[in-house]
């Protein structure tokens, strides 16, 4: 995993162990888009989690910034949890910026925001402190309030360190009055002796972390290295999630994902699969890995090809765990997941597959074109479950909305 922070002014990276500017060859990336552009708001929902609470923050933003919802990324984590509900501090871009991104990186990332490599970086460093962390960048000041190194707060301003060691009253009227408590200093700003002069004039105490590896260039590096250690955010806020079955990624290593999916299952890991049954309807076909588990198992540990390892199941990291599941007496999951498949015809899109390889219960979620299309699909699951039960039908404007529970695999699938 490398951390980038796609800054505008430079992009800089960070791999565990070393680093550098510019665009780095590898396989999976978290990338930090530079919050110059990113639009930030703190709200409150009656919801703290589930399917609708990313339509529910995607209409109010599209609402409160004039653009329509197709248009714009957002990302968000909770900062605060109540009885009737949760408060989000929320990231929203322009899809036009995330698609301007090197392809390297959007086919390999997670993508987030560089503020949230700053809060994880400052986390590691400092512990539960509370600190004011401020980003001055060449383009963009960003100020990070964390309580209990939990981030909280962001205010982001389009005015770099060069424009405000000449606008004065700027700096003074908009970002010297959010400066209280223990403030740490990164970004390009933190390099530039004047700039710090200018800044003590008016706070006294003022912190510039080093790094080891690093050493003086930590300002510059802060975020990267914060990013590179993204699984320890408190805040995952991410506007692209690394995929899984994501198509260049799925034909350069199908046999290992294949086995990555079972994995995934057996551990109850819920996850969203209209990608990978897409791909199965065009395709046409589902390969069941046999004779080779053991082999590809052995070479996913060795050559870690289940990248991004945020998608995997630590429970299962053992060779022994994954021997007893992969010679359980009942059938593979993969059997359930081939019995799904095989039953999907044109006219059914399905969104999400959740259930529980030990129960060999799933419930089927997604849409039809028609009752018709419905009634076929139902009539072959039945071929392949002992059990096939409709929980809910609904006509909506796509069609009609279904989630069907299937158990029981029938021998011979």
């Amino acid at each position: 995993m490398i951390g980038i922070d796609a800054g505008s002014a430079a992009i800089k990276w960070f791999d565990g162990e070393k680093f550098g500017t510019g665009l780095k060859e590898g396989k999976s990336f978290i990338t930090g888009v530079s919050s110059k552009t990113v639009f930030v708001k703190k709200s409150f929902y009656p919801v703290c989690r589930g399917s609708q609470l990313k339509k529910m923050i995607l209409n109010d933003i599209s609402a409160d910034i004039g653009v329509e919802p197709e248009n714009l990324n957002i990302s968000f984590c909770p900062v605060r949890k109540e009885k009737k509900g949760c408060e989000f501090l929320i990231f929203i871009e322009k899809k036009e910026t995330i698609d301007s991104l090197d392809r390297s990186l959007k086919d390999s990332s997670v993508i987030t925001v560089d503020v949230i490599g700053a809060a994880t970086a400052a986390a590691i460093l400092y512990g539960e402190e509370d600190l004011i962390i401020v980003d001055f960048g060449a383009t963009k000041t960003a100020i990070l309030s964390l309580k209990a190194g939990k981030l909280k707060e962001v205010e982001i301003f389009r005015a770099g360190f060069p424009f405000l060691k000449k606008n004065r009253a700027f700096l003074e009227e908009r970002i010297i009055p959010r400066l209280e408590g223990r403030v740490v200093v990164i970004g390009g700003g933190a390099l530039d002796s004047e700039f710090m002069n200018i800044l003590k004039e008016y706070v006294q105490s003022l912190e510039i972390p080093e790094i080891e590896i690093f050493g003086k260039e930590t300002p510059l590096y802060f975020n990267a290295f914060g990013l590179y250690h993204f699984r320890k955010a408190s805040c995952k806020a991410a506007f692209k999630e690394f995929s899984l079955f994501s198509s260049e990624f799925f034909i350069k290593h199908r046999s290992a994902l294949i086995t990555g999916g079972a994995i995934i299952f057996a551990a109850t890991i819920l996850f969203t699969v209209s990608q990978f049954f897409t791909y199965i309807y065009e395709k046409k076909k589902y390969e069941l890995v046999s004779k080779e588990y053991k082999k590809v198992v052995g070479k996913v540990l060795q050559e870690k090809v289940l990248a991004p390892e945020i998608q995997v199941s630590q429970k299962l990291s053992k060779l022994k765990e994954l021997k007893s599941f992969l010679l359980l007496d009942k059938p593979s999951i993969l059997f359930s997941l081939s019995g799904v498949s095989k039953s999907v015809i044109e006219g059914i899109k399905i969104l999400k597959l959740e259930g529980s390889a030990v129960s060999e219960s799933f419930r089927i979620s997604g849409y039809a074109d028609e009752e018709k299309s419905l009634k076929v699909f139902t009539d072959n699951l039945s071929s392949y479950f002992e059990k096939v039960n409709t929980d809910k039908v609904k006509k909506v404007t796509k069609g009609i909305q279904f989630s069907i529970s299937v158990s029981g695999v029938k021998s011979g699938v």
